[in-house]
């Protein structure tokens, strides 16, 4: 999910939008996005299926350069476009920008519904005795 996450920016923001998935021992080059899951959460529903939360944060490092103003259109990009993922839904959406590191945190959620299949033992014949 986090490279489905990482096309999603890149077609917000362009390809050449630097996107990392890790952290970088010599450090972020600026401006980028740093993205990373957070927690995963389910709840299991009637015939196999399972409402699925996955937790999200993206950090953007904007720079030395006018950072303040980076982050109002970086945020207001990511409200504008950053609704789906893939087949998954973005709620819960919430940005807290950071004017003394220079970073926007946007934190989501990604909402969907799956089917857990099960591959064990089917059964091979039934007996009936009664009438049709």
């Amino acid at each position: 999910m986090i490279n489905e996450i990482a096309d999603k920016l890149a077609s917000i923001f362009g390809e050449d939008a630097v996107i990392y998935a890790e952290n970088q021992p010599d450090g972020f080059k600026e401006p980028s996005f740093y993205v990373h899951k957070v927690l995963t959460s389910t709840t299991h529903e009637l015939a196999g299926y399972q409402a699925k939360t996955d937790s999200y944060q993206i950090i953007f490092f904007a720079g030395d350069e006018d950072p303040n103003q980076k982050m109002i259109e970086v945020e207001e990009q990511l409200v504008a476009n950053f609704d789906y993922v893939g087949n998954y839904l973005a709620v819960n959406r919430s940005f807290t920008p950071n004017a003394t590191e220079r970073t926007l945190d946007f934190q989501f959620d990604l909402k969907g519904r799956v089917y857990n299949t099960d591959d064990g033992e089917k059964m091979k014949r039934l007996m009936f005795n009664g009438t049709r």
